[in-house]
């Protein structure tokens, strides 16, 4: 007998609980059980006995050595990747009809218990100037599209507060305003329309800028109300070389007029999509939320750099996120540069060694 290679243990209320995750199925095991599966993972061949028959039928023990399949990464990536595949297999052998029902009736059950939504940080307001869409209405989208570019050297020149105002309302604000085809049919409107998408429209990202040298706005870190457009302030100071360390020493955050801190709102997911496939979403939204950012700044003539590596728990203590309900996902910085995607730091180093 082989043991399920799709299984982990972990330990919940003085239970050992063996969660298959390929199969999506989780059975609290007595200690011999889990014993003998410890027998068989060894290798080794036992006698047979009447607990196998039982793990077997729990599909945690089977006949036949399951294939070694490549896999890159390792064991923690491969069970989320594996443990969130083919979810909720049954919903495709339903007609439209009573797929529509059982989803109505499963919103309409979860709808009394939905999260607030609206994201507010105690602290100073400051008020943003109107966002200038007329900087952007000229712009041809291939040019823009093709103008993109990571840059990793930036001047310190300054950036207009008109500009991050702009960026922050087309990008990650309320550029829509109001869901109209769902108040033309007089549903309740509970998710937000952006101009990224999100999965069940909920938008679950919150946006922290950096204010490095932003013309107007003191330097330190502000929350972005998305909802009201316009910033809450969360402390004051220059945190250049803060935020270089909190990035793992990634000094191409240098000269950087701004940086923005996406995290996101995990508590808002998992109210509508309480499976951890949702995750994959949460990760989903933020890309799509920082490509909108990433093209809206090249459009304002901007650069931009950016990066999902930095110390996470760090992150969240330097931003005052004091729960555990919200989490950062990624950092984009903004400025102007030389269109430099090797800094001259490390094109310096190459240099001397060709």
């Amino acid at each position: 007998m082989f043991v399920n290679p799709h299984v982990f243990f972990f330990l919940k209320d003085g239970e050992i609980i063996a969660w298959d995750y390929k199969n999506h199925q989780q059975f609290a095991l007595e200690k011999l059980y889990f014993e003998r599966l410890v027998d068989w993972s060894k290798e080794a061949v036992l006698e047979p006995a009447p607990l196998d028959k039982e793990l077997a039928e729990g599909a945690l023990l089977c006949a036949q050595q399951p294939p070694n399949k490549e896999w890159g990464w390792d064991v923690l990536a491969q069970i989320y990747h594996i443990g969130t595949r083919d979810i909720a297999t049954n919903l495709g052998e339903l007609d439209p009809q009573q797929w529509t029902k059982e989803y109505l009736e499963y919103c309409q059950g979860i709808s009394q218990e939905a999260p607030e939504f609206h994201t507010k940080r105690e602290g100073e307001v400051i008020e943003l100037p109107s966002p200038n869409l007329g900087l952007l209405k000229n712009q041809n989208f291939l040019d823009v599209v093709k103008a993109r570019k990571t840059c990793r050297s930036f001047t310190g020149a300054p950036v207009p507060l008109e500009y991050l105002s702009t960026l922050l309302y087309v990008s990650l604000g309320p550029l829509h305003d109001r869901w109209q085809d769902l108040e033309d049919n007089n549903l309740m409107v509970l998710g937000v329309r952006k101009a990224s998408p999100s999965g069940g429209g909920i938008h679950p990202e919150e946006a922290y800028i950096i204010a490095f040298n932003v013309e107007g706005l003191e330097p330190g870190v502000y929350h972005y109300d998305a909802q009201q457009h316009y910033l809450t302030l969360i402390k004051k100071g220059e945190f250049e070389k803060q935020v270089i360390e909190l990035l793992l020493g990634q000094f191409f955050a240098k000269g950087l007029a701004f940086g923005i801190f996406l995290t996101s709102r995990f508590d808002k997911i998992w109210w509508k999509y309480p499976h951890s496939r949702a995750y994959r979403v949460a990760l989903l939204d933020i890309g799509h939320a920082s490509q909108t950012t990433l093209l809206t700044a090249t459009a304002l003539g901007l650069q931009t750099w950016l990066t999902g590596a930095f110390y996470d728990s760090k992150v969240e203590e330097f931003l005052e996120i004091k729960t555990s309900t919200e989490s950062s996902i990624f950092f984009i910085g903004a400025g102007y540069g030389d269109n430099q995607s090797i800094p001259p730091e490390i094109l310096k180093i190459l240099q001397e060694e060709s």
